[in-house]
């Protein structure tokens, strides 16, 4: 299916179809059906008036269709779009102790933070400590950012991997001195966490996530509604706070397990899951398994670094099953959406 959807004859055909849409028309039959209004590339406020590009979803007969608009209201062809709603790429700023700001490249990285190395190697952000614990009295702390549309891994000095996925936040210190290791965590991150004896704890927007050694995703956006941990291997206990301190219930996770809480009202469910739909992003892929149209438009929005709005709220209810590359162009990704969907 891949190689159709890519193969220049099958583009051809569907752009000859596209210039042959009367767009006037077809925005007026469909924007209050769909309700979807308009996809808007960020980019495209600092270069035109309004919108450079207009992604506009429509619901047609026999599944998901998309057009791009400009804005003289004619059809623009895919690659205009693709050349500016682009895949995220490995990117972010490291935040020292004193404030300093580091954009974070492939490139050579080599800084020295009391008495910690810190280096790129082997693919990700490495932390080295130098120094004999001892000498160091408070915990001093980076923080990682990776903004929309951006990714990157790093090594804490512990050797605990994570990748931060995009537009998210890791507060953590460059040595672990104290007798738990807590970093904190705003966005998604995967944690391969390693055993020393000393109880590892993520700190998320109202709870915990307890662990020794273990394998796990957490998703904790500012942005969505629910905190979402999803156990790969070992084991991890997802405990909620009161007031932001007091911890009121712990939740025992095993692989296979998810445990989702509502911001809303702290309830939390524990279900059984595929942990491939929610950890397939580490490895270069998204997947969504009947996933509302709302959930759908925010992933790809973060990920595309693009923003978009519902004119229609009953839109967001459509429903998506699909897989593909992160590294796809947004055009291949709705193609791939029209041509999976049940819609």
């Amino acid at each position: 299916m891949f190689e159709k959807l890519t193969s220049t004859s099958y583009q051809l055909s569907k752009l000859d179809i596209y210039n042959q849409f009367d767009s006037q028309k077809g925005w007026a039959d469909m924007e209050a059906r769909m309700g979807l209004k308009k996809v808007i590339p960020l980019f495209s406020r600092k270069v035109l008036q309004y919108a450079a590009a207009i992604l506009l979803p429509l619901i047609l007969v026999g599944g998901l269709s998309y057009y791009f608009i400009n804005t003289q209201d004619q059809m623009s062809t895919i690659a205009d779009i693709d050349q500016y709603v682009k895949p995220g790429v490995e990117k972010a700023t490291l935040i020292l102790s004193n404030g300093e700001q580091v954009e974070l490249t492939q490139d050579e990285i080599n800084i020295e933070e009391k008495g910690t190395r810190i280096a790129y190697m082997d693919k990700r952000l490495q932390y080295e400590t130098d120094i004999i614990v001892d000498e160091i009295k408070e915990p001093v702390y980076n923080q990682l950012v990776t903004p929309r549309g951006g990714t990157y891994s790093l090594q804490l000095a512990d050797g605990t991997m994570v990748t931060l996925n995009a537009g998210s936040e890791l507060r953590f210190p460059v040595d672990f001195t104290d007798s738990v290791r807590r970093v904190y965590l705003k966005g998604e991150a995967y944690f391969d966490v390693t055993h020393t004896g000393k109880p590892f704890i993520v700190d998320v927007e109202k709870a915990d996530v307890r662990v020794l050694g273990t394998v796990f995703n957490i998703t904790a956006y500012e942005d969505e509604k629910q905190i979402t941990t999803t156990l790969v291997e070992g084991k991890v206990a997802f405990e909620k706070r009161i007031d932001g301190n007091t911890l009121q219930q712990n939740f025992v996770l095993t692989p296979g397990l998810q445990a989702v809480m509502q911001k809303a009202d702290e309830s939390v469910v524990m279900k059984e899951v595929n942990t491939a739909n929610y950890t397939s992003w580490v490895s270069g892929k998204m997947e969504f398994n009947k996933e509302r149209l709302e959930l759908v438009m925010r992933k790809l929005a973060r990920w595309y670094d693009f923003e978009y709005e519902f004119e229609n709220p009953s839109a967001k209810d459509f429903h998506f099953t699909a897989r593909f590359d992160r590294a796809n162009n947004i055009s291949e990704v709705f193609e791939i959406l029209e041509m999976t969907t049940n819609v």
